[in-house]
């Protein structure tokens, strides 16, 4: 795994959980949306029923375990990246792979942090990989 590679898992976990979230979001939407002639269907007293929501309520549970999972996963992801950034000596370069990686900021955000240009930003970057690569 490329150092680039190591230091991007926070930032794939976090688009991942973004769109979990998205989804989650969705589903309760969905469950909002139970009609009130769904409630009160005529009910079969020998079958054991289930309310039209359960379902819902369920996949929500399970939806949000899974985030939480995947939350506790980012967590200690971003912590193994921060301890590595921590062993680059340039306060500089740890500066900008923190505010990229750890805080998963966009370019421009990672330059208007640092006062600096976005391809200024790109420029060091690279550089850095280069140097962390060898």
């Amino acid at each position: 795994m490329s150092v680039k590679e190591f230091l991007e898992r926070a930032r794939h976990l976090d688009d991942g959980i973004n769109s979990q979230i998205a989804e989650l979001t969705h589903l309760r939407d969905l469950s909002m949306k139970i009609s009130s002639s769904r409630l009160e269907k005529h009910i079969d007293h020998s079958a054991p029923q289930e309310a039209p929501f359960a379902k819902w309520v369920e996949r929500i549970v399970d939806k949000e375990k899974e985030i939480n999972n995947n939350i506790d996963r980012l967590v200690a992801v971003k912590l193994e990246i921060s301890d590595y950034i921590g062993t680059v000596e340039s306060v500089e370069w740890q500066c900008l792979l923190r505010n990229r990686y750890v805080l998963c900021k966009q370019w421009s955000d990672v330059a208007d942090a640092m006062g600096y240009s976005v391809s200024t930003v790109k420029r060091l970057h690279k550089k850095i990989l280069k140097n962390l690569e060898s």
